[in-house]
């Protein structure tokens, strides 16, 4: 059995076969009527499984690397194959593995939270934005890169102040917050600039590899 890509049922039902990125794959796992809905939702946790089990594997691949991930375009992935809700919990999924498993030890609490809220948030975005990345689609490649570099700010915004905090504690926090980020603002262009170069390369290619798996795979 194909595990990501052989599904039977289309989120997209206000898009063409053309339109829709990948034609055949499910995004809640909720039972529709004539869709299967027990099979439907063995497939969902599958490809969440999967996609959290990359991007588990890409985070500790570059860990070693400052400021250069894979994992905020895996999870954006996950979300685009498998939808917003299983995208947001492929998000938190991967983070808290990568994070409580890390061998430099789990980040506190305050920062643990941040991290989560702000990957579910890039798998959340992948499942909303999936539709317009389609093949052929005009401005995929324009909408992929404003997706790495929007998602990336916000995630890199909400550790920053999740540091504040921790560095400052929450009565001093509007005090010292601005400094954390000014501290923080040659790392988080880099990070930006990085994610967004990548989710430019990267989605709209895997987008039509999917779509032309699914063209031959029809015949």
């Amino acid at each position: 059995m194909t595990l990501i890509f052989e599904l039977t049922y289309s989120p997209y039902e206000d898009f063409s076969a053309e339109e829709s990125p990948v034609r055949t794959y499910s995004t809640m796992g909720t039972a529709i009527p004539g869709h299967g809905g027990g099979e439907r939702r063995e497939r969902a946790l599958i490809r969440a499984a999967l996609f959290t089990a990359l991007s588990v594997a890409l985070g500790f691949l570059l860990a070693a690397v400052p400021n250069v991930e894979l994992m905020s375009l895996s999870v954006f992935l996950g979300g685009v194959f498998c939808g917003a809700r299983i995208g947001s919990l492929v998000g938190v999924l991967s983070e808290a593995f990568f994070s409580l498993l890390n061998p430099l030890g789990p980040p506190l609490p305050p920062l643990l939270v941040a991290q989560l809220a702000g990957f579910a948030l890039i798998g959340f975005a992948g499942g909303v934005l999936g539709p317009r990345l389609a093949p052929g689609r005009a401005g995929a490649i324009v909408v992929s890169a404003l997706a790495g570099l929007v998602l990336t700010l916000v995630y890199d915004a909400l550790t920053n102040v999740a540091t504040a905090v921790i560095a400052l504690g929450p009565r001093k926090l509007g005090e010292g917050v601005g400094g954390v980020f000014i501290a923080g603002a040659l790392f988080m262009a880099i990070h930006a600039g990085v994610n967004t170069a990548v989710f430019a390369a990267a989605v709209l290619p895997v987008m039509k590899v999917a779509h032309a798996w699914q063209k031959g795979g029809a015949r």
